[in-house]
């Protein structure tokens, strides 16, 4: 009787382990270089249209957009001794323009006006992960964020979406990012 019981505990806790591989939802990777990677849930992909312009986008049958591209100094027009590393701190304005050429500050000035109309720069939030940094913001239903891994700051994934609230965005980028290292 015993070994009974305890034959079918073992056989209710193996179900109740393989019940969450059972209902997980399947992804789909939308690959936008070989270092980043979001797999993105089958339920926003289902009638969506992907298309590639000068980024990588989907747009889900209700309308909402998720795309984006990998940004490298030299894609961004920037000097060849820039620190990339810097890039998202100049644009979002969390470090100052005050040590750079007059023609940087002018990039830099201009585009963070551009970002703060779109998005808000009141709304960024920065969060360390393992291996990467996340900076988002949203205004709306509109957001925006910049992915860099911490050994590698050549090149920062740029994300945006329109649609999406801000734990929509940000839980689709955490819960689907694969930085390769």
């Amino acid at each position: 009787m015993r070994k009974q019981c305890f034959i079918k505990s073992l056989a209710v806790l193996a179900l109740l382990t393989s019940l969450p591989a059972c209902t997980a939802e399947a992804k789909t990777t939308l690959s936008f270089s070989a270092d980043y990677k979001i797999a993105i849930p089958q339920s926003f992909l289902a009638d969506a249209t992907v298309f590639a312009t000068d980024e990588l986008a989907v747009k889900s049958a209700s309308g909402q957009l998720f795309a984006g591209k990998v940004l490298s100094a030299d894609s961004e027009q920037l000097p060849a001794d820039f620190d990339f590393s810097l890039y998202p701190d100049y644009l979002l304005k969390l470090k100052a323009v005050a040590g750079l050429s007059s023609e940087l500050r002018a990039v830099f000035e201009n585009s963070a006006a551009e970002i703060d109309y779109s998005y808000g720069l009141a709304n960024i939030e920065v969060e360390q992960q393992e291996g990467w940094k996340l900076f988002s913001l949203c205004k709306e239903q509109r957001c925006l964020a910049y992915v860099m891994k911490d050994d590698n700051v050549e090149y920062i994934l740029s994300v945006h979406a329109q649609g999406m609230s801000r734990a929509d965005f940000t839980g689709l980028i955490k819960g689907g990012l694969h930085v390769e290292n």
